[in-house]
């Protein structure tokens, strides 16, 4: 269902041109000026016709040079400055719209990056990086180049009205009838288009999500040869946007023509029946005031065409203002405690009665009743079947999400109590899918602590079993340019060199899920054997679904769909625990098939 379009969405986008008023009134100053001057010259025009040149006694043609000469001399002064001030009204509006454009994309980048794991999953990331890119630059086009136009029009509709008035009020009704024809079309038009605009930005969505996922997945597409099939997709994603696109535009372009309609029927009867009442002495109508009456029709016609384009524009531009809107007005569903000056000084962890669910409205909990106690320096084991709980489990230790009932606490507070840079930079988090920025190898190690040391550095490479490969297998070492998502670089060494990142935070606690997949069988003791050693006072807890990473942990925890099974040590689950005895079992008859 389509959301309605209300002010709000406008006060939201808009208030981010208050820092930039005093260049907005100046344009809007200077744009009603001009437009003001604009329509003066024809109406000193109708003045020049009908005393700089006049029919003497004899009915031939006369000039009046005062009159002439002052008059054509005020046109040009008009002419002139309506120049003058269009061209300051147009620098103004220009460098405005830049400033705003700049402010709101950066505004709307920061809300991004301080939702929460909960507020990106409802919006979609594809959504978001059409919102902040697409939706913010067609805004930004819409004000520069509509501003002016949409301020102009109203001014020179009112002066024409007003001239046309003071020439000919009989003939000024046609003008009105006209101008009523026109403005109905116009609400016709823009209620059945509007829709169609908001289709076409989240058939844009869809467009960049597929694009996005094409892209990021293209070695496994190739792989399984399915290039035909992603073509199609796109295709067929591609054609349903044509559809809307043509009929969005198709509907907008029947603008145009009614207006010209409506223009040329306009002209042939304001001739016809000026024509009536210039032969008719009793109107007092001249051919003059027929000629002035005309230029105001076109000026005012003109200016509803000035209207439609601008108002189409802004029609487009209305789901963009909504959609970008809804990021700004979005609350964000977690928030930290900014003023708190609580440190943590261990790494105990502890779980109180912990409930999850992803949404208010759901029915069922994610995580049920959790109850854990972790001792800093402890290593701690999560297994369980795909889709059981532990990774949520872990992401809410970090306050990524945040539990539906129950307490979570770290060094015996709740973690509401910390402020955002304590709690994170206490908690070195490696995720499932280890991510690497575009920069040198040192800057992305140095990522969550820009102050670390390069005796920092090299420890915690040793430790995560990557100083080696960096220096002998890097061009460079520490200086080697990793490319876009870390693809110039194995898996392996992407995951250590994440873990080497989470390392150099100096943390209290460390979270590990299932960042040793790449690892081979020797790297991966050397690297818990190093944890273990090097950091015995940091609790480590690791999500891993091998049960070699976590067998010699000083507990595991067996969850299964959001509950925990067991705790235990290896040994006590395999003979008191199905899940864990199973998985070891099939584990092990797997390592036996590859030996044989």
């Amino acid at each position: 269902m389509q959301k309605k379009y209300s002010t709000k969405s406008y006060k939201t986008i808009f208030k981010y041109l208050k820092p930039y008023k005093k260049e907005f009134f100046v344009a809007l100053f200077f744009t009603i000026i001009e437009a003001s001057l604009e329509m003066f010259v024809p109406f000193l025009m109708n003045y020049l016709l009908s005393l700089g040149v006049y029919l003497d006694n004899a009915n031939r043609y006369q000039i009046n040079q005062d009159y002439l000469i002052l008059i054509s001399l005020i046109m040009v002064v008009c002419a002139v400055l309506a120049f003058i001030f269009g061209t300051i009204s147009s620098k103004f509006i220009a460098n405005t719209g830049r400033k705003f454009g700049a402010l709101l994309r950066v505004e709307t980048y920061k809300k991004i990056q301080n939702f929460s794991f909960n507020n990106i999953d409802q919006l979609r990331q594809s959504s978001l990086i059409t919102r902040l890119t697409d939706d913010n630059q067609i805004i930004q086009n819409t004000f520069c180049t509509n501003f002016r136009p949409l301020i102009r029009a109203p001014m020179l509709l009112i002066c024409s009205v007003i001239f046309s008035l003071i020439i000919s009020p009989i003939l000024s009704l046609i003008l009105f009838l006209a101008m009523l024809i026109l403005c109905i079309t116009y609400a016709v038009i823009i209620t059945k288009v509007r829709p169609r605009y908001i289709q076409m930005q989240s058939t844009t969505d869809l467009l960049n999500q597929d694009t996005q996922e094409a892209i990021k997945n293209v070695k496994t597409i190739k792989s399984f040869v399915k290039e035909d099939y992603e073509i199609s997709k796109f295709n067929n994603i591609n054609d349903n946007l044509r559809l809307i696109s043509n009929k969005s535009y198709g509907m907008t372009a029947l603008s145009m023509p009614v207006m010209n309609l409506v223009i040329f029927a306009t002209i042939i009867i304001i001739l016809y029946v000026g024509g009536i009442f210039v032969i008719d002495e009793k109107f007092a109508i001249t051919t003059v005031n027929i000629s002035a009456f005309l230029t105001y029709l076109n000026q005012s016609l003109g200016a509803f065409r000035m209207i439609n384009n601008g108002l189409t524009n802004v029609n487009r531009a209305d789901a963009s203002v909504n959609r970008t809107s809804e990021i700004l007005d979005t609350e964000i569903d977690l928030q930290f405690n900014k003023n708190s000056k609580l440190k943590i000084t261990n790494g105990d962890v502890v779980f109180q009665n912990v409930y999850y669910k992803t949404t208010k409205t759901q029915n069922n909990y994610v995580l049920n009743n959790i109850n854990l106690n972790i001792k800093s320096g402890e290593t701690i084991g999560i297994v369980g079947p795909t889709g059981s709980g532990k990774s949520t489990l872990v992401n809410l230790i970090d306050r990524f999400y945040d539990a539906s009932e129950g307490e979570i606490l770290v060094s015996n507070n709740s973690v509401k109590l910390y402020n955002e840079y304590e709690l994170h930079k206490n908690i070195g988090f490696c995720f499932q899918n280890p991510l690497l920025f575009k920069g040198t190898v040192l800057d992305n190690l140095k990522f969550g602590n820009k102050d670390a040391s390069m005796d920092e550095v090299i420890k915690a490479c040793k430790i995560a079993c990557c100083y080696d490969f960096i220096l002998n297998q890097l061009e460079n070492g520490f200086a080697f340019m990793i490319s876009e998502g870390g693809t110039n670089v194995s898996g392996g060494q992407r995951q250590r060199l994440c873990i080497a990142r989470a390392i150099i935070l100096n943390p209290k606690i460390l979270i590990f899920d299932d960042s040793f997949s790449a690892l081979d069988a020797l790297t991966e003791k050397t690297v818990k054997n190093n944890l273990k050693n090097e950091l015995h006072d940091v609790t480590k807890i690791i999500i891993s679904e091998k049960i070699s990473t976590i067998e010699d942990a000083d507990k595991i925890i067996v969850i299964d769909n959001g509950n925990i099974i067991n705790i235990g040590k290896n040994d006590y689950l395999i003979e008191n625990n199905k899940i864990y005895h199973d998985m070891v079992k099939s584990q092990k008859r797997g390592a036996i098939l590859w030996k044989n």
